[in-house]
């Protein structure tokens, strides 16, 4: 059984089959927040087992709304394809391991899926549908990391691009998935590594996400800026600022409410003084200087020119 998310993964099926919106419920959201949204990002649990997945995504594009797809890539076989390459611009590949054994102890599937899912990757390099390959580093995926073999694997699975981020821990479990310090150290300094000596797959997370964890064991931010996104659940809730404040006066709806009246809520002002979050990516992300941003653009541009033009810097 997959590790990540609500261990109580019995109750979220039963969550699921109650309180999943309707493909209406989910177009009237669309339409709320298509004015204000500057990308969507369709992910889950697991988007492509939807069966109005084309549909709702087709909808998305209607309303010119630029579209990522976040999926474990095992149900891609049943998809239209070139639907997805007509309505969305990338897929981002769950992919926590490219080893059989280390990807089913993590995600807690079969040889099987393993299989399959390799199979469907292959899929969209052939329909020449753009994707990248994301991975959650915990204590079962280090080695890929350390000997680098990840991203020889990523690559020749079509992926010119790598995410990776470190697990972060919930609190309402009693178990931990972070690996311990040392081999954190050991998974940063490789990634740091082959940044340096190769530029594919590039790596999209920027370097001073790693080199803050070597040298302080977390990541570093000023205030979080988790208030840049809003996540919708599957059940049109918003959990105001983030998942972590889970109470019911923190929780609100968007088939009820509107958005600028989630938008003033006060909680937000919780994260200015928030700094939970130790090594989540993407709350690190939202978090960091425009000048971050432009350094790690500047440095990925020079890696695509020097692979594809390097008459150019000389």
């Amino acid at each position: 059984m997959c590790p990540f998310g609500d261990s109580d993964k019995e109750g979220q099926l039963k969550i699921v089959k109650e309180k999943d919106l309707s493909t209406e419920q989910w177009k009237k959201i669309f339409d709320k927040v298509s004015k204000y949204c500057v990308w969507a990002i369709v992910e889950g649990g697991e988007p492509t087992s939807r069966p109005d997945f084309i549909e709702l995504v087709r909808y998305l594009h209607s309303l010119n709304m630029p579209t990522s797809l976040i999926t474990n890539c095992s149900l891609l076989h049943n998809v239209d394809l070139d639907k997805v390459r007509q309505y969305i611009q990338f897929v981002t590949c769950s992919i926590d391991s490219v080893h059989e054994e280390s990807y089913c102890k993590v995600r807690g599937v079969s040889s099987k899926t393993f299989q399959k899912v390799m199979e469907n990757i292959r899929l969209l390099d052939q329909s020449n549908i753009s994707h990248y390959f994301n991975s959650v580093i915990t204590k079962f995926n280090t080695d890929e990391f350390i000997d680098q073999s990840y991203f020889d694997k990523a690559e020749e699975l079509g992926s010119s691009s790598v995410s990776l981020t470190f697990v972060e821990d919930r609190s309402d479990v009693s178990y931990s998935l972070l690996p311990d310090k040392k081999t954190m150290t050991k998974v940063c300094e490789s990634i740091l590594d082959y940044r340096k000596k190769n530029s594919s797959p590039q790596i999209m997370i920027p370097p001073e996400y790693f080199e803050q964890i070597i040298k302080n064991g977390r990541t570093v931010f000023d205030e979080c800026g988790v208030w840049k996104s809003i996540f919708v659940n599957g059940d049109g809730t918003v959990k105001v600022p983030c998942w972590k404040f889970n109470n019911s006066e923190n929780i609100y709806n968007l088939l009820e409410q509107s958005i600028e009246e989630i938008w003033s809520a006060p909680q937000w002002e919780i994260a200015r003084t928030c700094h939970d979050c130790q090594v989540l990516g993407c709350i690190w992300y939202s978090s960091q200087p425009i000048t971050t941003f432009a350094k790690n653009y500047m440095n990925g541009l020079s890696k695509i020119i020097e692979q594809h033009k390097p008459e150019i810097l000389q």
